[in-house]
């Protein structure tokens, strides 16, 4: 069995396309899940929406989706400025599928060894699971997954990774239309059952990174030169 993961889109619809022309070219895929916050902080949220949704694949919600769906009132101003446009770029529609996206994916497997995914942790959809966090907190944060679960696939911290802790592996997907590991090309990865357990491979995909600058500039986005240089920068 063969799964990609894809995370962190944020509106870049270049960075998305070029991640699902690579994919294309992969070996068979099973299935391809989609780890949320889709939209905000890019230049085309709306295209973004319309080719995950044109995947007909499992999609789980990321903070910024439920930002975006309840207006972020407890944000700051800059935020809900970023907030309203994307609103208003996707339209009712786009907020109602937004709406309507489930915390997780689960996908059982024949030899218990289950892959659970979510946009950050299985508790809640801001605390992030880092390459180095704390056994303390990992057991905070996964102690309570079921005997069967094998692999925790997530996004969320924008930096592509995996590591094992316990019997899980653990795979952040990176993102693919921010990344933040000091890596401008897009990120996804395939997980892959093979010799009896889990195992991850991260895939960094070239795309015209100026073209998206170009679209932020022209799009109306507030806040235009933070987006910017978060995306050039590809750092924190």
């Amino acid at each position: 069995m063969r799964i990609a993961i894809l995370a962190d889109i944020h509106g870049n619809q270049i960075a998305l396309e070029a991640v699902l022309q690579d994919l294309a070219q992969q070996p068979y895929i099973d299935l391809t899940i989609v780890a949320g916050d889709l939209c905000l902080n890019g230049p085309r949220p709306k295209e973004v929406l319309e080719l995950v949704q044109a995947l007909d694949c499992p999609v789980v919600c990321g903070n910024t989706d439920v930002e975006i769906v309840s207006e972020a009132p407890e944000k700051s101003a800059k935020k809900q400025s970023v907030v309203a446009w994307t609103r208003e770029q996707i339209g009712a529609h786009g907020i109602d599928y937004l709406a309507s996206l489930p915390f997780s994916h689960l996908v059982t497997h024949p030899d218990r060894t289950d892959v659970l995914v979510v946009h950050a942790n299985p508790l809640n959809l801001e605390d992030h699971i880092g390459p180095d966090t704390p056994d303390s907190i990992l057991e905070h944060l996964l102690g309570g997954l079921a005997p069967s679960s094998g692999a925790l696939a997530f996004g969320h911290l924008h930096i592509a990774y995996q590591r094992r802790w316990r019997h899980l592996l653990l795979v952040d997907a990176g993102s693919c239309g921010l990344p933040r590991d000091h890596n401008p090309r897009a990120s996804y990865a395939i997980l892959t059952w093979r010799d009896h357990t889990w195992q991850a491979e991260h895939r960094r995909i070239e795309y015209d990174v100026n073209e998206v600058v170009k679209q932020l500039k022209t799009s109306g986005i507030p806040g235009v030169e933070k987006r910017i240089k978060v995306l050039t920068e590809a750092k924190y």
